[in-house]
């Protein structure tokens, strides 16, 4: 596992390379057939410095920063006051876990992931859900590895396309007892 990362918080400064981490980690994953018009119109239009500006400033959105010699690695997003696409749910929404594709398997999910969780325990959340295309295996097992359960599913649309996603959970007391175990 990396220790030489260091996890901060986002500042507006951070903008440009968000975005730019976004558009790359979001092709890395979805893009597996290639580049086709509403691919690219997407990730150009999603991911911009301004949108993800916009975020950093509004205190509805966290970001997790993860860093190794002020070079951007990774990032975890949070969304506050997200709502849950099934009951049941309560709490922050992890909406974004990416890793820059070449330090995958270098433990930074699992850092940014548990600086995710800290930061929901200090809020004394009731739980941590996200979201996960139902073909992302990795991302799965993952999510699976650390001891988030499945709570339902959710469609991600996409242009005129719908994609299956799974929602996973993380319960506060499972939050609790994971962070103590690290």
């Amino acid at each position: 596992m990396t220790t030489d990362c260091r996890i901060r918080t986002a500042t507006l400064e951070d903008s440009a390379n968000i975005a730019a981490l976004s558009i790359q980690v979001w092709l890395d994953t979805y893009a597996f057939d290639g580049i086709r018009r509403n691919i690219s119109d997407y990730v150009l239009t999603e991911f911009t410095e301004a949108k993800i500006a916009e975020k950093v400033a509004d205190s509805r959105f966290v970001y997790l920063i993860c860093e190794r010699d002020e070079h951007m690695l990774g990032y975890a997003m949070l969304d506050l006051q997200a709502e849950a696409p099934v009951t049941g749910l309560a709490g922050p929404e992890l909406e974004k876990l990416y890793v820059q594709e070449r330090f995958t398997g270098q433990g930074l999910g699992a850092l940014l992931l548990q600086a995710a969780m800290e930061y929901c325990r200090k809020l004394r959340s009731e739980q941590l859900w996200l979201r996960v295309y139902h073909l992302n295996q990795r991302a799965m097992a993952f999510y699976r590895k650390h001891q988030f359960i499945e709570a339902g599913e959710t469609w991600f649309e996409f242009e005129d396309e719908q994609h299956k996603n799974y929602v996973l959970s993380k319960p506060a007391e499972t939050i609790e007892s994971y962070l103590h175990q690290q």
